[in-house]
């Protein structure tokens, strides 16, 4: 057996990846695409190998109930020691995204959505309809009485009163190094990361920052809103800012992670609008700059470019090859010559916070129009096409209609897992969502 790493840079982009990570030795994948605009639908298809809409797992559905297996539980039924930690209120215990770690941590500012031992904030939001004095007094009684473990439940509310569970200060990866710094790895490990310093708000710590912290751009689609002016220069630059930031402390800490596992392969689940087509973030649609994201594997004397076409698909296969493990999922390993392929990437609607920051500025009239589910196509040669409300684009000169009618036979052989639409969330992830600039 071996020893790997899988760290996820969150919305990091493809071009910030090269002005800012020459230093990351390994193989490039330099036409490796996501399978969604965002963190949830594409950690479920890194985790179980298939699209979103197959696993069911995306903007109406944030939990990962399917039944396909996921890499961690695939690999601790095979003998390995499987570790975690995420900076991402998505990708946690919350979301069942721990399913098969034998250790998921968290920053302890968010602790709470992911320890069995706290009280379940989740269940109790959701069977109780007091309000003010009597749902603090309903809560307590129940934190008191119930089986969970008073002090830390109790420590959890007092955070949340005091408006400390606003996730970590920077991006989380300070305190996964301090977390890692605990841990005494074996020889037969999976460690998977996500750190979120390339996230809005694009928060830098002093000696980073070229220019003030910038506003959220509180986008959905094109449709931004916030107080005062957008000012959009200084939203890419405090992106960029954070690009820098993250390479510098990602390069310790990736120095860190060669000197215990035999594999580390790093990449982004997405990436970021910055002005394109007049949209900010990544809440809508499926335009390249969210979808090309940067693939590097390190190790066993890996190194050099790949213009293959490739997806988050095959990361999954590929860390289950590098294991020897088998596994039934969609794409190829990324170790081995393979077949040329061809991907989607997929859009599965709003977001129930999306819907609702739609409705509370106005705009009731889009909301059905931004539900549309729309998908984007790479082909074997790198060529990509994706629709839009308003039209199919293409990257470059391959016909617009061939690349329409391929995209529309993959999508018919899809095996779509029908789910019932369950994005609400409660208080406590709402907080998280507003610091992340979603809600």
């Amino acid at each position: 057996m071996v020893s790997l790493a899988l760290v996820v840079l969150d919305t990091l982009r493809k071009d910030a990846f090269d002005r800012h990570f020459e230093w990351l030795p390994g193989r490039r994948f330099e036409r490796a695409y996501s399978t969604a605009n965002w963190t949830v639908p594409a950690h479920a298809s890194l985790f179980c190998g298939k699209y979103p809409s197959e696993l069911g797992t995306h903007a109406k559905n944030m939990t990962l109930d399917c039944d396909d297996p996921t890499i961690a539980e695939e690999l601790r039924a095979a003998g390995y020691t499987t570790r975690a930690f995420s900076a991402n209120t998505n990708v946690t215990g919350y979301f069942d995204f721990d399913r098969g770690f034998d250790d998921f941590r968290v920053p302890k500012q968010i602790g709470h959505l992911n320890d069995d031992n706290i009280f379940d904030f989740r269940d109790f939001n959701q069977r109780t309809d007091a309000e003010g004095l009597e749902h603090h007094s309903k809560l307590l009684y129940e934190i008191v009485t119930s089986d969970a473990a008073t002090v830390p439940s109790m420590v959890a509310l007092a955070r949340k009163v005091r408006g400390e569970n606003n996730g970590v200060k920077y991006g989380g990866l300070i305190e996964a190094q301090s977390e890692l710094s605990d841990i005494s790895f074996g020889e037969e490990e999976f460690l998977f990361l996500n750190l979120m310093e390339a996230h809005e708000p694009y928060r830098v710590p002093p000696s980073y920052r070229t220019v003030d912290e910038p506003s959220m751009t509180n986008s959905v689609g094109d449709i931004y809103f916030g107080s005062g002016t957008f000012d959009a220069e200084q939203t890419t630059q405090a992106y960029e800012d954070c690009a820098t930031y993250l390479s510098d402390k990602y390069q310790a800490l990736f120095k860190e992670l060669r000197e215990t596992f035999d594999y580390v392969i790093t990449l982004a689940d997405h990436g970021e609008l910055l002005g394109e087509q007049d949209a900010w973030g990544h809440e809508y649609g499926v335009a390249s700059p969210l979808t090309h994201v940067p693939l590097v594997i390190t190790g066993n004397g890996l190194d050099g470019t790949c213009t293959d076409t490739v997806s988050l698909l095959d990361v999954h296969q590929t860390v289950l090859d590098i294991a020897d493990v088998d596994g039934g999922a969609r794409g190829r390993s990324l170790l081995e010559e393979g077949d040329e392929n061809e991907y989607l990437t997929e859009y599965l609607g709003l977001t129930s916070w999306s819907e609702r920051k739609l409705h509370q500025n106005g705009f009731d009239d889009q909301i059905e129009q931004y539900n549309e589910q729309l998908r984007g196509y790479v082909t074997q040669s790198g060529s990509y096409g994706y629709q839009t409300q308003d039209e199919f684009i293409a990257t470059d000169d391959e016909s617009v209609s061939d690349l329409q009618h391929r995209l529309d036979q993959l999508v018919s052989e899809l095996d779509i897992r029908a789910v019932e639409t369950d994005n609400d969330v409660p208080d406590e992830i709402k907080e998280q969502l507003e610091h992340l600039g979603y809600a």
